[in-house]
This record gives structure tokens, sequence and C-alpha cells, in this order.
């Protein structure tokens, strides 16, 4: 199914009942009968718009990975300032982690999955090429703006970048107490920062 595509009442249905298994069981854990169940859905009806578990997955991950790509983009074009940038960016990851807990999660099981899956492995591929394409567009404005003044080759400003907040996200969703610490905060945004106006 392409997440692009709307999505109806039912499918919807069906991919909140996989985000919390597969965040709360994992991969190997959730079943189709399971998914079913939560979504209060018949399998058949859950085979209409899924294949099997990798495709319900796939889905799941270009839906989160949609997401961050718009939030990306709002923050990078309505900020008007290197320090603006680098503090939406953070905001928006401390957002995520206490909003939406199981976003990490998802990708993490996710990167799992791809080693034995070829569906979510090109999919990761592909998602993971739009958001750092797309940071680099946003990067590419802004510098060509005059908003941002960096020495790094945009294209590998955005591969660090994107580096940077997956391996924060990780770090963070591993060890919980840190997201109640301000100086971690305040150190990312300084690094973000840094990098941006170089």
């Amino acid at each position: 199914m392409n997440a692009a595509a709307a999505l109806d009442e039912k499918a919807q249905q069906i991919l909140s009942a996989v985000r919390i298994l597969l965040a709360k069981k994992g991969y190997a854990a959730t079943t189709i009968s399971l998914v079913a169940a939560k979504a209060g859905v018949s399998r058949g009806l859950l085979h209409y718009y899924f294949k099997n578990k990798d495709d319900m997955l796939a889905t799941v991950l270009e839906t989160n990975m949609q997401a961050s790509i718009s939030l990306l983009r709002e923050i990078l074009v309505q900020s008007n300032s290197a320090p603006k940038m680098a503090s939406g960016l953070v905001h928006a990851l401390k957002q995520v982690l206490k909003d939406d807990p199981t976003f990490f999660h998802l990708y993490f099981e996710g990167w799992a999955v791809a080693r034995q899956s070829e569906l979510v492995d090109r999919k990761l591929k592909s998602l993971y090429g739009q958001f750092r394409e797309a940071l680099e567009t946003c990067l590419d404005d802004a510098w060509q703006r005059g908003i941002l003044s960096f020495s790094i080759p945009v294209k590998g400003l955005a591969a660090l970048l994107t580096g940077i907040l997956d391996g924060m996200g990780l770090q963070l969703v591993t060890e919980t107490d840190l997201a109640e610490d301000e100086t971690i905060w305040q150190a990312l945004e300084t690094g973000i920062l840094r990098l941006l106006s170089e």
C-alpha cells in the first residue's frame, strides 16, 4: 500500500494498531491476528489493505517519514536565522519524544527487520534519502537567502544533521532520563547552531 495515497478510516485504524503493537511487542511477536484483533477488523479486511507484516511496517515508516519531512520543511522555511533553525530542530525532536515515544522505536524496529526484508530495506533507504534530500534542499535555500553561512558542503551537512538527529533519538529512547536533562538539549542546540553558522 502506498502511504502517499489517502488512507481511509479502516486503514488508519489498522495502522494505529500496527504502531502500538510493533512498539510494544516488536516485529517478531506482532502477528496478523494480533493486529486484526487490536484494530477490530477481520484478517480478510486487513489483507485487503496490506499484503503482510512487512507491508504494514513499511507503510507505518512511510507515514512517519512523511510527517517528519513536512515538519522539517515547516521549521526550516519559517525560520529566518540559524539560531531559530537550530532551536526549531531541537524543539521538534523534544516534542516527538514527548508526544510520540513510539516514533523512534518503530524506526529502530524497521532497521532490524530490514536485514531480512527486501521491502522494508528498500523503503527505509528511500525514506532516509527523501529526508536527507529535503533537508539538503531547505539548507541550500536558506544559504541562498543569506540566512545560513556554513562551510561544509550542503550534501554532507544534511547527512551529518540527519545522523545527529537520529543518533540523539536512539540515545534518548534508550536512556530516557537524559531527555529530562536540559543541558543535553542545550548542547544539541549549540552543536547544530555551530554547524549551521560556521
